[in-house]
């Protein structure tokens, strides 16, 4: 399983906790948010990590720019706590008191760090995902059923949509996927189109058949108007 990575500016990202405990807590991921990724956009439907939170077996850890030698926290250690809400996949770290730590920390309260990443993958794309063509032509991927391996605290800038989107990680089969999706849209499109317009033809012939009906009928009437009447004047 590809890993892919998702940058963004965070939410309610802040340092808490005590002197003596220190925390990080935050949003990494949000439901609903439209987000511009390379020549797709994508979207996290809610609930999206409900399977693998479930999962017992699922290590997730905390880290500093997808660093996994400078770890904050461990789903396992109980200083990783994550939970879904609303909003989105929220979580809090109470995190060692080591060095690279309290750096984090001391930059989290400075607003030197103020964005988020989070690693994941697909374990099913034909039931994790879903592909769709919106009105630009752009494709919109919506991320139904994720597998969650790190959130993670990054030192990079709040950057303008397309910087952004070139900083994240797709997987190498989500290209394939998308044109696949892109040529299933193109000719579900062009048969609608052409559905419309037999329906359409249908339709004028229907409407015809009922014209030619009523004149057929209007001709008859008259006819049998002027054999009443011829019949008159003969008694």
């Amino acid at each position: 399983m590809k890993k892919e990575l998702r940058f963004f500016v965070a939410q309610e990202l802040r340092a808490a906790g005590s002197d003596t405990e220190k925390k990080i807590e935050g949003y990494a991921a949000t439901f609903g948010t439209v987000a511009d990724i390379a020549n797709f956009r994508e979207v996290i439907r809610s609930g999206a990590f409900t399977r693998t939170l479930a999962d017992q077996t699922q290590e997730i850890v905390a880290l500093f720019n997808h660093n996994e030698d400078v770890i904050l926290g461990r789903k396992s250690a109980g200083t990783l706590r994550l939970e879904q809400d609303d909003k989105g996949l929220r979580f809090s770290c109470s995190i060692p008191d080591t060095t690279a730590a309290r750096d984090v920390y001391t930059n989290l309260k400075l607003g030197n760090i103020r964005e988020c990443s989070f690693g994941f993958g697909i374990d099913d794309p034909d039931t994790d995902e879903s592909w769709q063509k919106e009105s630009d032509g752009t494709m919109l991927r919506t991320l139904r059923n994720v597998r969650l391996f790190d959130v993670s605290v990054v030192t990079y800038p709040a950057y303008s949509n397309t910087s952004a989107s070139a900083r994240h990680v797709v997987a190498d089969y989500v290209e394939a996927r998308m044109a696949g999706a892109t040529l299933a849209a193109d000719v579900a499109a062009r048969k609608a189109k052409a559905q419309a317009a037999i329906d359409a033809h249908e339709s004028w012939k229907q409407s015809a058949a009922e014209q030619r009906f009523d004149n057929d009928s209007e001709i008859e009437r008259k006819r049998a108007q002027a054999r009443i009447a011829a019949a008159k004047a003969t008694l």
